[in-house]
């Protein structure tokens, strides 16, 4: 038999890059973060033609290739970092993140579990553990960085499917809750992950029952107990009850104590959605609004919002981890580790579906080290001043409406002037037409929003960035062109 030795054409080689200047390419694009515009967009087919639509078979040189991401993505981005970046609860990142990205992808791990990536789960831990500390959760529990708030819901609402049916789910799913339809119960509020979770676990979005809300967007504790009463009497089984620790449109904190306990007296999974608010609790002076939390079965906490980390990461806590190893547990011809094993045998894929993972924790550690949780812990205390300065701001204008008080760092209110006062759909036009009218002038950006079927001007104050003058300024646009678009309404509309 005759061996064929392959040989590589040296020409296909994929060798070392030559020698580029990271830190001029990345020290602009962050030195730039804060200028306006917030966001700068183009008709799509005009990027989409800036870039070749059929698969490069020839390289290009690298700079080159930059600048087509310079002229596409870096020059077309929205820029969360900025002071006037208020429409999403998106983390700005902090100046460690370009350096701990690029350890991540220099040392290129796949975290599944220890044995593989020994140093980078060994950080991963720890980063799990910090949190825990943070949210109060005993020393027993455990969890995994997943990829974001939604995943983080999905996993728990299938750990909590299985705590409730028991071991005939991972057989039969949510077909052997034979006589009683599964149910999620959560407030109004909630973030439609929820209602998609329940779609993927086969549920449905009928299956996600709503509890009302008191006049400060929190889940009302009597509604609650009311239709877990109604439940059996509705031949329904509910899966778990789902709490808001911040929620993404008001940013209102449900009482979690109170939730917590029901659910306890209940014998019911309580989860808690803290994927905005989580953030806060390193603030000494705002932790005790999540009193109850540590009562929790499972918690989610985004890094990548009010931890101010750069995208992605959310954490994903379980009082009792053999519950998620329970559903997630798996084994295969080519990985056969043990459900609990030791510390040398720990693996994150018992927690999620997810496998393959990236160094996720990373970021956060080196954030966290090198900061310190003090001082990240004040600059989200700061960030809620400026929500609460801007509430008072707002109540002290004759012609701005507030719709609730801010529980966190997020405040929703109206231009709403004196002689348009009985006219909602006037106010409503003019609403919309200032979060436009901000978002062209580049200087702000606040994402369409509705409260109760109606437009709000909703800022979500999550930078380290942003100081009470930007508040002012913010304000100031606001009436200025509330004002103008008051003078220049078409006549006919007016009645």
């Amino acid at each position: 038999m005759t061996l064929h030795k392959p040989v590589l054409p040296s020409e296909y080689a994929i060798n070392p890059l030559p020698d580029v200047d990271i830190d001029g390419i990345i020290a602009p694009i962050v030195r730039e973060s804060g200028e306006s515009p917030v966001l700068k967009t183009a008709p799509a087919r005009q990027l989409l033609e800036r870039l070749p639509q059929q698969l490069p078979a020839r390289g290009v040189p690298l700079a080159d290739v930059v600048a087509e991401i310079d002229t596409v993505v870096t020059q077309h981005s929205r820029r969360n970092a900025h002071p006037g970046f208020f429409g999403y609860i998106a983390g700005p990142g902090l100046p460690t993140d370009p350096l701990a990205h690029a350890l991540v992808a220099a040392l290129n791990q796949n975290v599944i579990g220890y044995p593989g990536a020994p140093g980078a789960t060994a950080v991963e831990r720890t980063v799990v553990g910090w949190l825990r500390q943070l949210s109060g959760l005993p020393e027993a529990a455990d969890g995994v960085v997943v990829s974001g708030g939604s995943v983080a819901n999905l996993s728990a609402l299938a750990v909590a499917l299985y705590s409730t049916i028991g071991s005939e789910y991972i057989a039969s799913g949510a077909a052997s809750c034979a006589g009683h339809r599964p149910v999620i119960i959560a407030s109004k509020m909630v973030h439609f992950s929820v209602q998609r979770a329940s779609v993927v676990l086969g549920l449905g979005v009928d299956h996600v029952i709503a509890v009302d809300h008191d006049e400060q967007f929190r889940m009302r504790p009597d509604s609650l107990e009311l239709i877990l009463d109604q439940c059996a009497e509705r031949h329904q089984q509910p899966v778990c009850v789902v709490a808001s620790a911040g929620s993404t449109l008001t940013g209102s904190i449900d009482p979690l104590e109170a939730i917590g306990g029901i659910c306890k007296n209940r014998g019911l999974w309580f989860h808690v959605d803290a994927a905005y608010g989580g953030a806060a609790m390193l603030s000494a002076a705002l932790r005790p609004k999540f009193r109850g939390i540590e009562m929790a079965d499972s918690l989610c906490m985004d890094l990548h919002k009010w931890f101010y980390i750069g995208f992605d990461g959310s954490l994903l806590l379980f009082r009792d981890p053999g519950e998620a190893r329970n559903v997630f547990y798996t084994r295969s011809d080519y990985v056969r580790f043990p459900k609990d094993g030791t510390s040398e045998e720990h693996m994150f894929f018992h927690f999620s579906p997810e496998l393959s993972r990236r160094f996720r924790a990373l970021p956060a550690y080196l954030g966290f080290r090198y900061y310190g949780s003090e001082l990240l812990g004040r600059n989200v205390l700061h960030n809620h001043e400026c929500a609460a300065y801007l509430a008072a701001l707002v109540q002290e204008a004759p012609d701005m409406e507030l719709i609730c008080e801010p529980d966190l760092s997020i405040c929703c209110f109206r231009y709403n002037p004196p002689e348009l006062k009985t006219d909602a759909d006037q106010v409503d036009w003019i609403n919309s037409g200032i979060r436009n009218e901000l978002q062209g002038e580049g200087d702000f950006f606040l994402s369409e929003t509705m409260v109760e079927d109606r437009p709000v001007l909703r800022t979500c104050i999550v930078s380290h960035t942003t100081r009470a003058h930007h508040i002012e300024q913010l304000v100031k646009s606001i009436r200025r062109i509330g004002s103008s678009l008051l003078t220049s309404r078409d006549p006919a509309t007016r009645d």
